[in-house]
């Protein structure tokens, strides 16, 4: 958040009636002892408050490694020759090994199920985050000095894929348009 120099003054304001003056009557009115007291109270507050988030936040991690690991037993692993494999156009191939190692280490595992083209990225079996993914494709542009600002078109496609063809498709168009070598 920048603020600027007309959101000083209501920023003053919310910190001197919701801090300053809590903070001085507290200290001013309070005795030691009491204040001492409400202090070992907060935290302890703060610690249970931050060992519950812990174990959720563990919770939602075993979850989800249970779940790939689920996926990786019904489909396989996947390497990236099978994956490039999948496409045949000579630029799309290109494109699906680049993407392959990003899609990798977006996994909680670090393993590739098995994918087919029709296969949804924030869904089964990837359940990628939308952001994720996005970060991940900025930097990969960013890499290979992909401007996406030519083609406003091709870079909604691009941000905007459902399933593994699109992106593998969009970023092809990329590779191809831009004329980047393969590597």
């Amino acid at each position: 958040m920048r603020l600027d120099r007309h959101d000083i003054f209501p920023f003053t304001v919310i910190l001197i009636f919701g801090l300053v003056i809590p903070l001085a009557g507290w200290l001013g009115l309070g005795s030691r002892q009491q204040i001492i007291l409400d202090l070992s109270n907060l935290a302890k507050d703060f610690t249970i408050a931050s060992l519950a988030f812990a174990i959720f936040i563990g919770f939602l991690a075993i979850r989800s490694h249970r779940r790939e690991k689920r996926v990786l037993i019904e489909r396989g692993e996947q390497v990236p020759s099978h994956f490039a494999a999948l496409f045949a156009d000579e630029s799309e191939q290109h494109a699906a090994n680049l993407l392959f190692e990003r899609l990798r280490r977006m996994t909680a595992t670090g393993r590739m199920p098995r994918l087919e083209r029709e296969d949804q990225l924030s869904g089964p079996p990837l359940f990628l985050d939308p952001a994720d993914l996005a970060e991940q494709l900025e930097e990969l542009c960013r890499e290979l000095d992909i401007c996406t600002a030519l083609d406003p078109d091709a870079k909604a496609a691009l941000y905007n894929a459902k399933t593994v063809s699109q992106l593998v498709s969009a970023l092809a168009h990329f590779i191809q348009q831009q004329g980047l070598k393969s590597a």
